[in-house]
């Protein structure tokens, strides 16, 4: 999207991604003609994050996005190259094909006519317009509600065109409206209309989709039983189950995968990453994606207000130890929150360098000094915080480890205190605990869109409960120059705007990003057409799968 050139960013971002893709896709060996453990037709996914709701709406996981390609769909999606793609609409708006406005605010999609919920009643363009109502809807406990907040008005002209009219130009908003999965999934306005909010509504356990899959059943905490849709627009999936099987600790993940219990494991972790392309009947890929792993500093929360805290916890913490001995250097090491990949990345911010004596030189400026036993006290109290990430993931909680072990060094006691996905990333009418703020720092991964637009977790107004901004950091320029690198369609008027919001980042330590990732994705040999993305979910083309 640049002057009017709807998701520019997104393109641009695929073409740099297309040879890092090609080139970092590995594979390992097996029986290409058959496994003998392969259940032809059902393919059986392992997955370590529970699930908090099937209503794409109410939840904030990873794990929900991916359903919710299997379940729904959307306006649009994106593919194996970051390109955005036409999903429900005919075609991705774009000034060229008439469908942004030349002032940028009006904004027009029109539906294929023959996309049905798995009941078989057409999906319209009023569906549309009501999911875009029960997302502003300030009823219902949705995680976020950017950018669809951006919108004057969604109305459904006919059945099949939607026109948005935006309150002001927004560069990002095409290719994040309606995107497919948490927060973008269609839903059905023949269902949902009679409830004045969806938080507690039998759907949220059994919800009906236009997708490739519709739910058989779902045991909470162990299995989703899917079934192919043989109502889908594009024709009924290659596969007739995904069986979606709930294993939340990596390494019995990982001896699933040994014991072919399951076909597909996804985001595995690095320290796995030799030992799956070493299993047979298995093919291992590693694609770089603009996803991050990233401490998460609570700005809200003394005396992580002080910057100097947040500074010195930064020195303290040897970041490219981290990078070398957690993640073996299978990933990208970084700072801020804008991808290598991406045109706005600021090549001038660096990690912070490991500096135990400027961590110390900055807590006693704050007022942190040594007691006798050697911990930091301040006014007779001591300098204790709390780290929080998800149970069962055992690269983050080497990661802690080494963490702890450089904030003692400095006077910092650190504690750990894990939680399962479905408790840490809930919203906050589900009391979560990045989003009530019930943590000091927080170790855990945010799956960005192609568009640098980092108004979700930068921005004041997206401080909980409004929104994903768990680091609950305020900064007036920052506010500012989000807003100006929404409002201008030009890519370079934009990049200055996210040059400047790393440095800030770099400079008031909100967040502080590890390694920017790279999906490592095992699965059956006999698997076809699977596809792992740069971007958005590697489930994107799943009615393509067969096995």
């Amino acid at each position: 999207m640049r002057r009017l050139r709807a998701a520019a960013s997104a393109l641009a971002f695929a073409a740099v991604c297309l040879a890092a893709c090609s080139k970092l896709t590995s594979g390992t060996g097996g029986a290409q003609s058959g496994n003998a453990w392969t259940h032809h037709g059902v393919l059986r996914i392992g997955a370590y994050e529970d699930i908090d709701s099937l209503n794409p709406l109410l939840s904030f996981q990873l794990s929900v996005s991916d359903l919710s390609q299997l379940i729904y769909s959307g306006l649009i999606d994106y593919d194996d190259h970051g390109n955005p793609i036409p999903d429900v609409a005919l075609q991705v708006p774009s000034q060229s094909n008439g469908g942004i406005s030349r002032d940028g605010k009006t904004i027009t999609y029109h539906l294929r006519r023959n996309v049905v919920f798995s009941d078989g009643v057409p999906l319209t363009a009023a569906d549309v317009e009501f999911t875009w109502q029960q997302i502003v809807n300030p009823k219902n406990n949705l995680p976020y509600r950017y950018p669809y907040d951006q919108a004057a008005s969604v109305q459904a002209r006919d059945p099949y065109t939607l026109v948005v009219h935006l309150k002001s130009p927004s560069a990002p908003f095409v290719a994040m409206f309606m995107r497919n999965g948490i927060v973008g999934a269609i839903v059905p306005k023949h269902l949902l209309a009679k409830y004045a909010d969806e938080n507690r509504i039998p759907f949220n356990s059994r919800p009906l989709g236009s997708g490739p899959f519709t739910i058989a059943r779902w045991e909470p905490g162990s299995l989703l039983d899917l079934k192919a849709n043989p109502r889908y627009w594009r024709g009924p999936p290659k596969l007739a189950e995904i069986q979606y099987k709930i294993i939340p600790n990596q390494n019995t993940l990982l001896t699933a995968v040994r014991s072919h219990e399951i076909d597909m494991y996804t985001q595995a972790t690095e320290t796995q990453f030799a030992v799956l392309k070493a299993i047979d009947g298995f093919r291992v890929t590693n694609v770089p994606n603009v996803g991050f792993e990233h401490i998460v500093f609570n700005c809200r929360r003394p005396p992580l207000d002080d910057v100097r805290v947040r500074q010195a916890i930064a020195y303290a913490i040897d970041w490219a130890r981290l990078v070398s001995d957690v993640y073996l250097n299978v990933d990208a090491p970084g700072m801020a929150d804008e991808s290598p990949l991406n045109w706005a990345f600021n090549p001038q911010v660096k990690p912070y360098p490991h500096d135990p004596q400027k961590a110390k030189a900055l807590l006693a400026a704050a007022g942190w000094n040594p007691s006798p036993s050697g911990a930091l006290e301040k006014n007779g109290q001591k300098l204790r915080l709390s780290i929080a990430s998800v149970t069962g993931i055992t690269t983050r909680q080497k990661a802690e480890e080494l963490i702890q072990q450089d904030l003692r060094a400095v006077g910092i006691e650190l504690a750990v205190r894990n939680y399962p996905a479905n408790l840490l990333f809930a919203t906050y009418a589900g009391h979560g605990v990045l989003t009530r703020g019930n943590f000091d720092l927080a170790l855990f991964a945010w799956f960005a869109n192609p568009d640098p637009d980092d108004t979700q977790t930068i921005a004041s107004d997206e401080i909980p409960p409004r929104g994903a901004n768990d680091s609950f950091y305020s900064d007036p320029d920052v506010d500012r120059w989000v807003a100006q690198g929404r409002m201008h369609y030009d890519r370079a008027q934009r990049r200055a705007y996210y040059f400047k919001i790393q440095q800030r980042i770099h400079d008031a330590v909100p967040l502080h990003t590890i390694i920017w990732r790279a999906n490592i994705d095992a699965v059956n040999t006999d698997l076809r057409n699977f596809k792992p993305a740069p971007a958005i979910s590697d489930y994107w083309n799943a009615y393509e799968w067969s096995i």
